[in-house]
């Protein structure tokens, strides 16, 4: 921490100035503010999104130690802070999952957080578990587009209120992705329902009309949306333009930073922000005389900490560390473990790999032998630098802890699994199947022409599987549309995640689990079947998919 107030300014300053040549400053008179309605006078909102577990001050990561600290610096200067976060904050890495995420309130409690709103992956260790991190948080956690449906209630808290020191209000809600239920496993989010498209637009006005009802001059929607093409009609920018009243949209889920205004429907600009993810920026929205304005600041431009916060922190990982430093094996080369461009888009070595361990894996249980085996690239999370592989870089990799299984399927619902899985190419797509033992073939210059929306999903089915994607070969056999294949996959894809729900049906009937997580079919790989060494074929993808039109 630093040693003085006086010094704590200095390095506030020089980092705002900092962040200013590579951020676009946006200011505007916004909200209710226009109609010369009391405005806060003297706001900073504080904002993260998709911190995953990177709760540790490292090189590119900032920690929560410093998220405490800057809002202490602020509050030194005489603003009213609100420390928010745009969800997926309890899942991501192995120093958060070994404990399913119980440590993260702890951090965030100390840290100061305000309030956050439930991203998908907060889904992810089941509704029950979730249920318990809620209540150990010491602030709102908001989901207003998330019912139970048994009771028609909600399943999180919908909105609150801050009154600040100069008597105006500030209302905060909260809504997720529709998309939380396939991009956590279906099974996590059984029984609940997520508002989306018009549902979601009409709970969105609603939100805003409360809040405008209990006297609230400024309202901020905090969203874990994200505005790829692949969401539409669900992304932050839709919501805006679908309603009206909300001043500012802080975003999470798609790991971008943005800092931009959108029209509403009555035509307001309203801002649109969010800092990427893992925590290598704070968002810095000061709200001054009702005039909103973003920016950043960044991994190695700011230099404070909380002592208290970071010493729990550090406690914490020492723990973690110890058992996680463990070396599984030695890579020559980078394994690339990128997202876009990367295993979300085409073939990566790493990809590669990782379908292989999942098929070697399912070929040591017994049973049917499998003819190959799919990875989503979503599920390969980090890029692994040469030299040592160590246990904690094989969790990051997987860090989801799915179930390794196999199922039957026919050629054709391969054939429709892999359209649908690429319908989003040659942008990015968290369901891109690396494979192991399947060569094909997408052809991204062709739209993909949707058929019937697949049940409880944002996504929709091929209208003409096999448009796009042409398959030549399985297992070494060239590609028979009416053969049936055994598929070593994950649970979460067996399930329907994603955009696989053309499996659901033949995984009731066919699923055999193999008693081991996806990340220990990873390790044990690297470890006996390579023998702690990656050989010389993975440096680079191996010819298995062609994307034609790809922007990588």
């Amino acid at each position: 921490m630093l040693g003085s107030a006086w010094r704590k300014t200095l390095t506030l300053i020089a980092s705002l100035a900092l962040v200013s040549a590579v951020c676009v400053t946006l200011g505007y008179a916004g909200g209710y503010g226009d109609s010369g309605d009391a405005v806060p006078t003297k706001l900073v909102i504080l904002h993260t999104n998709d911190v995953h577990g990177y709760a540790q001050s490292a090189d590119g990561v900032l920690g929560v130690a410093a998220v405490a600290q800057l809002k202490a610096d602020y509050q030194a200067e005489g603003y009213d802070v609100l420390l928010l976060d745009s969800g997926d904050a309890l899942q991501g890495n192995s120093f958060v999952n070994d404990s399913q995420g119980s440590i993260v309130p702890d951090f965030m409690n100390a840290a100061g957080y305000d309030a956050m709103a439930l991203g998908n992956h907060e889904f992810d260790y089941g509704a029950d578990v979730l249920q318990k991190r809620m209540e150990a948080c010491g602030f709102p956690v908001l989901g207003a587009n998330v019912t139970v449906d048994a009771t028609g209630e909600r399943f999180a808290q919908s909105n609150t209120v801050f009154t600040l020191s100069d008597g105006t209000k500030v209302g905060v809600f909260g809504i997720v992705t529709p998309e939380a239920k396939t991009k956590s496993s279906p099974r996590n989010t059984a029984g609940l329902s997520i508002a989306q498209g018009d549902d979601l637009f009409a709970c969105v006005q609603e939100q805003v009309d409360d809040l405008h009802a209990q006297g609230c001059t400024q309202v901020v929607c905090l969203g874990h949306l994200g505005d790829v093409p692949a969401v539409v009609p669900n992304t932050a920018a839709d919501v805006v333009q679908h309603t009206t009243g909300i001043d500012v949209f802080i975003d999470g889920h798609d790991h971008e930073v943005e800092n931009r205004t959108v029209e509403d429907r009555a035509g307001r600009k309203v801002l649109i922000v969010e800092t990427g993810c893992y925590l290598a920026s704070v968002g810095v929205l000061t709200c001054e005389n009702g005039r909103w304005a973003e920016s950043l600041v960044t991994a190695g431009s700011y230099d404070g900490a909380d002592e208290d916060v970071a010493r729990m922190i550090d406690a914490e990982a020492a723990d973690e560390d110890a058992r996680m430093s463990q070396v599984v094996a030695t890579t020559p080369f980078e394994l690339d473990g990128g997202r876009y461009p990367g295993n979300r888009d085409r073939e990566t070595n790493y990809g590669d790999l990782s379908a292989d361990a999942y098929l070697w894996e399912a070929t040591q249980v017994g049973g049917a032998a499998p003819d190959a085996a799919i990875v989503n690239g979503g599920n390969v999370r980090a890029t692994v630098q040469p030299g040592d592989i160590t246990l904690r870089a094989v969790h990051d990799t997987m860090p989801f802890g799915s179930q390794l299984c196999t199922i039957e399927v026919t050629g054709a619902q391969l054939l429709e699994a892999l359209e649908a899985a690429t319908q989003n190419l040659p942008d990015e797509m968290g369901g891109f199947p690396q494979v192991s033992g399947i060569t094909y073939t997408v052809d991204a210059t062709v739209p993909y022409k949707r058929g019937n929306q697949y049940p409880d999903s944002t996504y929709y089915a091929p209208a003409e599987p096999g448009a796009r994607v042409t398959v030549s070969d399985v297992n070494g056999k060239g590609f028979d549309p009416d053969a049936t294949y055994v598929i070593a996959t994950s649970d979460f894809i067996a399930t329907g995640g994603d955009t696989y729900h053309v499996f659901t049906t033949v995984s009731q009937d066919t699923k055999r689990t193999l008693g081991y997580a996806d990340y220990q079919a990873l390790q044990y790989y690297l470890s006996d079947e390579l023998g702690g060494s990656v050989p010389a074929r993975y440096e680079q993808p191996q010819g298995r998919i062609t994307v034609i039109g790809s922007r990588s």
